[in-house]
């Protein structure tokens, strides 16, 4: 995926763009030509994740905060037992900023995170591994974790797809939801029948319009806030 991000990168640049809006590949490493246009001083803005320790804009949710609610509220419906389930966090500052909301909810209420609960491997949804074939593999470790722990009442997916898969695992071992387990997650298609879930959405037309906005406002020459 970096390497398509890089090529994507150069191509813009060489057919002359005025600036450009960066919406990361997942992974550990931000690819060198982000690096090359922050010591060049390009105009651009990075969606859903900012680079730790380098001054570039970047526009996402305050994940942190956003968690927070999500698990205060499952805490306020009982539940003291909640499964976190995540792909590789990998340095993606949006998983990782989740993963401390979730952790700082535990601490404010005196309630243990405890770990064991966790999948912090989903890897079937991601980009590339997104198929039939995988997600049924997926979908097996889930129904495998939730038989190991049965004395988890809510799950906490990253993102929809997880939920979805967490969802599609529940009722195939028998497990109601939400009777007997509750599910949330961040975000969720934007149809009715897609919301199964209790969810945190992103104001994601205001994330495109900011970053829009800040494009502009580094290209005149105007600072923007990191």
């Amino acid at each position: 995926e970096t390497a398509r991000e890089q090529e994507a990168i150069q191509g813009l640049l060489e057919i002359g763009v005025d600036g450009l809006i960066i919406f990361p590949a997942q992974g550990e490493y931000f690819n060198a030509e982000i690096l090359k246009l922050v010591i060049s001083e390009y105009p651009f803005v990075l969606l859903d994740r900012h680079l730790k320790g380098v001054s570039a804009s970047s526009i996402s949710t305050d994940n942190v905060s956003a968690t927070m609610q999500l698990i205060h509220y499952l805490f306020g419906l009982g539940h003291t037992h909640i499964g976190l389930m995540t792909t590789p966090p990998r340095d993606t500052t949006a998983i990782e900023e989740r993963i401390e909301g979730f952790i700082q909810a535990h601490a404010e209420s005196g309630i243990a995170a405890d770990r064991s609960l966790w999948m912090e491997n989903i890897t079937a949804t991601l980009p590339a591994a997104f198929v039939p074939e995988n997600k049924k593999k997926e979908k097996e470790h889930i129904k495998r974790h939730l038989a190991a722990h049965p004395e988890i009442t809510a799950l906490f997916a990253m993102e929809y797809n997880i939920a979805r898969l967490a969802y599609e695992a529940a009722l195939e071992s028998g497990i109601r939801v939400p009777e007997d387990l509750s599910i949330v997650c961040f975000d969720s298609p934007d149809d009715a029948a897609g919301s199964l879930f209790t969810h945190m959405r992103q104001k994601q037309n205001e994330m495109g319009r900011l970053a829009f906005e800040n494009v502009l406002k580094l290209r005149n020459g105007e600072s923007v806030p990191g």
